[in-house]
């Protein structure tokens, strides 16, 4: 079997597996992965010989491409899945290899430089922006939501989508490419309490509003939020999500509130064992008490 065989097998089963099918988005990496480098440089090596030292030369040639360090690593551990995915009748992996690290000499990962946005920075946005951008702004910074999660929002309440409900995001569902979509992960499931302010503000830009809230009606195009957001000189999406994090930490939030507020999953047993996450009214108690960390 080549690699080019074996990789468009394991692509089809990522899709249609009922045991945690994989979104759209990460298909839409491993299918670029797959096409742009995989199979133009080893598509048509047999994987029974493809071993460290094979894949020590891909890597070798990806590097010679000045791909970053990160896709580098990502597009080899891509191979390192397509190789395991082949399996006999009895689901035990027909090639099994015993990777070496060190032989096949990946460049290091270096930690990746995470903007964050200053009060000031998103301040300047809410009152520069049309009403629609800036209550997405607004939404963001308040709550920690991934924009994806943002932009799901619609206007009808819906036990099976995201919605606004007594002064919190109710998130069911996230959107992609314009395509709405189950979120990042289980615990990304979740309700987010905002502040009073916020919660005004939101409840008055739905008003009289149908559908995808941010969208006019539809699904909105994410690419062109984001353009609009560089024009206000705001680095990305994210950066919304740190400052809010660093504002909830700042004033000692519990660490496992923050986790549920974000859709982190649970570190520890013992982070399972706490309920802090079920109980209403002490989210939204610290939901007031912590504010926003901007002035409105």
């Amino acid at each position: 079997m080549t690699i080019q065989s074996a990789a468009n097998a394991w692509l089809h089963t990522l899709e249609t597996r009922k045991r945690k099918p994989a979104k759209p988005a990460t298909l839409k990496t491993f299918e670029s992965y797959i096409r742009a480098h995989i199979v133009p440089s080893i598509g048509g090596q047999q994987i029974e010989g493809f071993g460290n030292a094979q894949l020590r030369e891909f890597v070798a040639h990806l590097d010679e491409k000045e791909l970053s360090p990160k896709t580098i690593n990502e597009i080899a551990g891509t191979v390192k899945q397509i190789v395991a995915s082949v399996v006999n009748e009895n689901g035990d992996e027909l090639f099994q290899k015993c990777w070496n690290a060190d032989f096949i000499d990946a460049p290091t990962v270096e930690a990746q430089h995470q903007p964050c946005v200053t009060a000031e920075q998103i301040e300047k946005a809410i009152k520069e922006s049309d009403e629609m951008n800036a209550v997405l702004y607004l939404l963001l910074a308040s709550s920690g939501l991934r924009v994806g999660e943002a932009l799901a929002l619609k206007s009808e309440p819906s036990d099976s989508s995201t919605c606004f409900v007594d002064g919190a995001v109710i998130v069911r569902k996230s959107v992609w490419r314009r395509t709405e979509q189950l979120p990042k992960t289980a615990a990304a499931i979740r309700t987010i309490e905002l502040a009073a302010p916020v919660a005004k503000r939101i409840a008055d830009f739905m008003r009289g509003r149908s559908g995808f809230v941010f969208g006019n009606g539809l699904p909105p195009s994410e690419n062109t939020l984001r353009d609009r957001l560089a024009g206000r000189g705001i680095p990305g999406f994210h950066s919304m999500r740190r400052f809010r994090t660093s504002w909830l930490r700042k004033h000692r939030v519990p660490e496992d509130l923050i986790r549920f507020w974000l859709g982190h999953a649970d570190k520890s047993i013992t982070d399972g064992y706490s309920k802090l996450s079920e109980d209403v009214a002490f989210r939204r108690e610290w939901a007031e008490r912590v504010g926003l960390g901007f002035s409105l």
